[in-house]
């Protein structure tokens, strides 16, 4: 999904700005999501609630992406299993590459590129570093909401689980490099054997992959 999600954002980036502020809004997004689920006791509900009613409507940007986002919406809802799942794993997907698209039009794809390195750096840290990764997650997983609205506060198939953030750094990939397809593969090949450490270990800092992707696409 990490590969796929850098081939969704609709353009490169073409924005010119260089501000420190776009080169660490991805990590600072990263660092504000984790004091807020460790330390405010509502953090995780409320979080949630917001990723609940955010992310259909990102997904959801655009005359042609509304009833792709409508349909996949009513699947997470009224189905059950790996296909709701799925479904809502795609909404947070297209979701992603909105987020990456906008933020494309205002950065340059070098502070975007910069950006993303940050954002891996500090996930990396704070996954192996410290403690507090692993119980925000989960306590952001175990929100239950209402009437059966689909769950969108983070990206969950089967017994995989992945950050809101994760899929966001895919997508930023995707609008700061020019060789879409060459970043895609190396993250899926990335992806695939950066996994193999979940047989040693539970969490994995998810953007890793995306910076051989970066890399590679750099080359």
């Amino acid at each position: 999904m990490q590969a796929l999600t850098v081939l969704l954002p609709r353009r490169d980036a073409t924005g010119t700005g260089r501000n420190v502020a776009w080169v660490l809004a991805p990590a600072f997004a990263l660092a504000l999501g984790v004091v807020i689920l460790r330390v405010f006791a509502g953090g995780p509900h409320a979080l949630a609630l917001v990723a609940a009613v955010a992310t259909p409507a990102l997904a959801a940007a655009g005359p042609l992406r509304l009833p792709v986002a409508a349909t996949l919406w009513l699947v997470a809802w009224l189905a059950h299993g790996l296909l709701a799942q799925a479904a809502a794993v795609a909404l947070v997907a297209l979701a992603a590459a909105t987020i990456a698209s906008l933020a494309g039009r205002f950065a340059s794809p070098r502070a975007l590129a910069v950006g993303l390195v940050l954002l891996a750096a500090l996930d990396v840290l704070l996954v192996w570093g410290t403690p507090q990764v692993g119980p925000a997650s989960q306590a952001l997983h175990g929100v239950s909401l209402p009437h059966g609205i689909p769950r969108l506060q983070d990206a969950t198939f089967g017994d995989a689980q992945m950050g809101w953030l994760d899929l966001v750094a895919a997508a930023l990939l995707g609008v700061a490099v020019s060789r879409r397809l060459r970043a895609a593969a190396a993250t899926w090949a990335a992806a695939l054997l950066f996994g193999l450490l979940l047989l040693v270990t539970p969490t994995l800092p998810g953007t890793v992959p995306t910076l051989v992707g970066l890399l590679c696409a750099s080359v």
